[in-house]
């Protein structure tokens, strides 16, 4: 692939060992350091609940700036709860308490949207890789990684996420109207982690 965008999504979902999805995890600090507090909080639980991640604990890891809390509402759509200073810098927007179809296109929401349903629904992390684009053109290179979280109700509602990512270009501040791809993309079962 070149540096322009294509349509849509075209990379197949990840079907082989869970243990690669894990090492391409390792390779990914912040989302390794993410994982490790995610695994940390669960308290014999196969899900960590909201309240049990400790702010503290993120700051300390130096997450907070590149990690977002999305909450599923009554209705099944998701909101941001939580966004970190680096990511809402890329959008060059006010994130907080805005829903997925209002700050992206509606290809992107319904790609995002399905995701989040899938993590929460199914119980799942997900990993993705790949370029995110800004008037067509690759600025940087993310890897994401999804995790659901549960109220206090035992309820999976919430997913945290964070980001780590290399500059392709330039202009890597914001991102207007953002599109990625994947060239790669995995979901694991909370029970197997």
């Amino acid at each position: 692939m070149g540096d322009d965008v294509t349509d849509g999504e075209v990379t197949e979902e990840w079907t082989g060992p869970r243990h690669v999805v894990l090492e391409r995890i390792g390779h990914a600090p912040r989302c390794a350091a993410l994982l490790d507090i995610w695994k940390a909080a669960r308290v014999g639980n196969v899900m960590a609940a909201r309240s049990a991640l400790d702010p503290i604990i993120l700051a300390k890891a130096g997450l907070l700036p590149f990690v977002w809390v999305l909450e599923r509402d009554a209705g099944g759509a998701c909101f941001y709860r939580l966004i970190g200073e680096s990511i809402r810098r890329n959008f060059n927007m006010p994130m907080r308490g805005r829903y997925v179809h209002e700050i992206f296109d509606q290809d992107m929401s319904r790609l995002i949207s399905s995701r989040c349903e899938r993590i929460l629904s199914e119980a799942e992390i997900m990993f993705t890789s790949g370029r995110v684009y800004r008037d067509g053109k690759a600025v940087y290179y993310a890897r994401r990684l999804v995790l659901p979280l549960r109220d206090e109700d035992g309820t999976a509602r919430f997913l945290i996420g964070t980001v780590d990512q290399s500059e392709m270009g330039r202009d890597t501040n914001r991102v207007d109207n953002p599109r990625f791809t994947n060239d790669f993309v995995a979901f694991v079962g909370v029970e197997s982690i």
